[in-house]
């Protein structure tokens, strides 16, 4: 592409931090005429492949247009898809930081995530991965495109999306029944032993982690304890792994505990791969669905990437808060759900799932809708004065067998 003098209008726009990385790299290799993720055909084909409705469609192939016809646009437009997408120098997760195009909305953006199906669909299928895997995975574009039009009243994406739908491009992420797997290093402050006859597995905290009297991290819901918090300790002596012990049911207990190393064989540190688990928002958490996910999951990840095995699944969430398990009672399916993991404790905020579970947020308690049985659950306990905190939990494949709670006997 010729070189052309940067408007201010452009120029003002690329200072952004995010956006300065590669954009003579971009520039150089910017295909002439319309981009091919502009095109009314790209755009429809695209919206259906992820799921979108046809008014999505017809409003995003319109910002298309004027994109299109926008010089300044369409070039910002190719340097976000080339950062996304192409540059090996890019840091995905800066892409949190693009500016706000007042213009478009967040529909500049959903555009542009939309610019990669091409490319995903390619490494997809050149793995061999089933076309309904495929499709299930792209529909978390969909998801998101659709938050933003309860919360904006437009189609589009907020920014701070760009890097986790980057995750289904890059290969990373798939969807399998109800549940997403993401492969990545295990990032938690916990070792994991397996007893060798037994079988039993016991987890570790390791040293330096600050826990309040009831077990829970110092800080989780915002609630310190410097009275009578601790600090988790791990050491090695005389043969036997000596520290804090986590409960499954998902608290570090203060006494510490001796493992032998005769006995015990880690079979989890961090850094270690696993598949992180996560829960797309806009079904119900169906308790057999959640189980055919993870027997899926065990088979599907040896099959198609041979090359990146994984010593267990891992999941963060406000789901897994054992809160749940007081509100909504034993027969819930989130409880249910919690129930299959080896329990552990996590640093969150104090208001952990608000905006999933209400949507739009909750701002004022008297006004909240009380239509389901979780939101009245959380209201009254909001209510009381109670807060709201994320779990996390661990399920190693060997031990899977959804529906007996192997770990919290």
């Amino acid at each position: 592409m010729e070189n052309i003098t940067l408007s201010k209008r452009l120029l003002s726009l690329i200072q952004n931090e995010a956006l300065f990385c590669d954009w003579e790299k971009s520039q150089k290799i910017m295909p002439e005429g319309r981009l091919f993720f502009l095109s009314q055909s790209f755009v429809e084909e695209a919206c259906k492949i992820i799921g979108l409705e046809t008014e999505a469609i017809s409003y995003l192939q319109t910002v298309a247009e004027k994109i299109s016809k926008d010089q300044d646009m369409a070039r910002l437009a190719w340097h976000c898809h080339y950062l996304l997408f192409i540059s090996e120098n890019f840091d995905r997760g800066m892409s949190r930081e693009f500016p706000y195009i007042e213009e478009f909305s967040g529909a500049f953006y959903l555009l542009i995530a939309l610019s990669g199906v091409s490319k995903a669909m390619a490494f997809h299928r050149s793995k061999g991965i089933p076309e309904k895997i495929m499709m299930d995975t792209y529909t978390d574009t969909a998801i998101w495109a659709r938050d933003y039009k309860d919360l904006h009243g437009v189609w589009g994406m907020n920014t701070h999306i760009l890097p986790w739908i980057y995750n289904h491009v890059s290969g990373d992420l798939y969807r399998l029944v109800r549940l997403q797997f993401m492969q990545r290093p295990f990032r938690q402050k916990l070792i994991a032993f397996r007893n060798r006859e037994t079988q039993k597995v016991i987890v570790l905290a390791e040293s330096g982690v600050k826990y309040r009297a009831d077990g829970e991290v110092d800080g989780a819901g915002g609630i310190f304890d410097p009275e009578n918090g601790w600090t988790s300790q791990l050491v090695i002596r005389d043969g036997h792994i000596i520290g804090t012990p986590i409960h499954p049911k998902g608290i570090a207990l203060k006494d510490e505990i001796s493992l032998s190393i005769d006995v015990w064989e880690c079979i989890l540190k961090p850094g270690d791969p696993i598949l992180e688990v996560h829960i797309p928002a806009g079904e119900k958490m169906d308790f057999e669905a959640c189980g055919d996910s993870f027997r899926l999951a065990v088979n599907f990840f040896p099959k198609y990437f041979p090359d990146r095995p994984f010593k267990a699944f891992c999941c963060g969430s406000w789901l897994l808060n054992t809160q749940f398990q007081e509100m909504l009672g034993l027969d819930s399916n989130i409880v249910k759900f919690q129930k299959e993991f080896y329990l552990y404790p996590i640093l969150s905020g104090g208001r952990s799932g608000i905006e999933r579970i209400f949507r739009k947020g909750l701002t004022d308690l008297s006004t909240a809708p009380r239509d389901t049985r979780l939101r009245r659950a959380v209201l009254d306990h909001l209510q009381s004065g109670g807060y709201l905190r994320a779990g996390g939990g661990l399920i190693f494949p060997e031990d899977l067998n959804w529906g007996d709670q192997v770990y919290q006997i």
